[in-house]
């Protein structure tokens, strides 16, 4: 990689605050069903509440994305740059929330379930 401007690390921050937005979405909608079904399994929680979370999760992730890559169409090089890496890290950020959070809220709820 000869071409990688400064201006890329700041994308860092965005995607922590975009994921850590997608773990409190994810978290509150998991909270949301296990209190409409409080005797239910941890699949049940999970088939109520995952693809509303992950459809929030990815309106947000696909807008935020759309404009990153919107702004592709600038001439200035490092903008460019900045622009695709950044809708890049937030596509790639929605997938490993959706492969990490979701399955760690079933194993933290299945330990809250043996524990009580």
């Amino acid at each position: 990689l000869v071409f990688f401007p400064f201006l890329n690390f700041i994308g860092i921050f965005v995607v922590f605050a975009l994921g850590a937005d997608d773990v409190f979405v994810a978290v509150d909608k998991w909270k949301n069903a296990r209190h409409e079904l409080p005797h239910g399994t941890t699949e049940q929680v999970a088939a109520l509440a995952l693809p509303d979370a992950a459809y929030s999760m990815m309106l947000t992730s696909l807008t935020t994305a759309v404009a990153f890559f919107g702004t592709a169409i600038c001439p200035v090089g490092p903008i460019v740059c900045f622009a695709v890496f950044c809708g890049l890290l937030i596509t790639l950020d929605y997938m490993m929330n959706i492969l990490l959070v979701f399955p760690a809220l079933c194993l933290y709820d299945k330990w809250l379930l043996a524990g009580s």
